[in-house]
């Protein structure tokens, strides 16, 4: 079963989803602009075989919300205070798109913390790849009088991120996003400066990483493998959100990877 609790931070309290089990624990990590919810199938799959945490990035979901730009390096201390919290001293981190971003940094940072780095959808781009990424994504859908925001933001989720046809994700999706209006642009700000390409090249734990064909991280999947061959790959489908619609998939491949560790 899943529960809920609140953790402190130096700056606010953070939302953790978490589920006690038998095996290493499992540290959850979600894109922008969703919330920890994005990992409950998976987490519902994998039943108690390992303790588990899906954390609400600060400005997400059920988090505190920074007061100014953070960089990716605050995020990061932001999820280590989480981790102290939780006596965790070794984990599996799983990071989904800007989650990936989170989980690369921490990974480099504090290699001693981590059994196996997993990714949906890294973001292995070069820095004119970043500019052009950042021009397509200047969308603003902070609250209006007319309420014309919301039909902006159902549309986004469902058409641009996959989750049209699939209501009850495409409500859900919808209202975490909305949330999210300014710390979205926050959150990005953190991963247009960091460095992923040069962190990846150096992370030692063993590695998996997944895509959908339809994500929009997808055109990176393969310069991913170009630049570490020795991590495992698997193609998952679900567009954006493969979590909730390939969590089968998701979860065969990740249990399968850290059989072999």
């Amino acid at each position: 079963m899943i529960r809920k609790k609140y953790i402190d931070t130096s700056e606010g309290q953070c939302h953790v989803r978490f589920v006690e089990g038998e095996g290493l624990p499992i540290i959850f990590l979600h894109q922008v602009p969703s919330s920890s919810r994005m990992f409950e199938a998976i987490m519902n799959r994998l039943g108690n075989e390992h303790s588990m945490y899906a954390i609400d990035t600060p400005g997400f979901g059920a988090s505190f919300d920074p007061v100014n730009t953070p960089t990716m390096k605050e995020y990061c201390d932001w999820l280590l205070q989480i981790f102290e919290s939780l006596s965790l001293e070794k984990f599996h981190l799983f990071g989904h798109h800007t989650g990936s971003s989170l989980a690369i940094e921490i990974a480099h940072e504090h290699p001693s913390l981590i059994s196996s780095l997993t990714m949906i959808g890294p973001f292995v781009a070069t820095a004119k790849e970043k500019e052009a990424m950042r021009e397509s994504m200047g969308s603003d859908w902070s609250p209006v009088d007319d309420g014309s925001h919301l039909m902006m933001v159902w549309n986004l989720v469902g058409d641009i991120l996959g989750a049209r046809g699939h209501l009850d994700l495409h409500h859900r999706e919808t209202l975490d996003t909305l949330r999210a209006y300014h710390s979205s642009h926050q959150a990005h700000e953190s991963v247009w400066n960091q460095d992923f390409i040069s962190l990846y090249k150096q992370i030692e734990c063993p590695m998996l990483i997944m895509c959908a064909p339809d994500d929009v991280l997808y055109p990176f999947f393969n310069v991913a493998k170009k630049l570490r061959p020795d991590a495992t790959y698997a193609e998952i489908s679900g567009k954006n959100y493969e979590p909730d619609l390939d969590s089968g998939s998701i979860v065969d491949n990740f249990k399968t990877f850290i059989q072999t560790l």
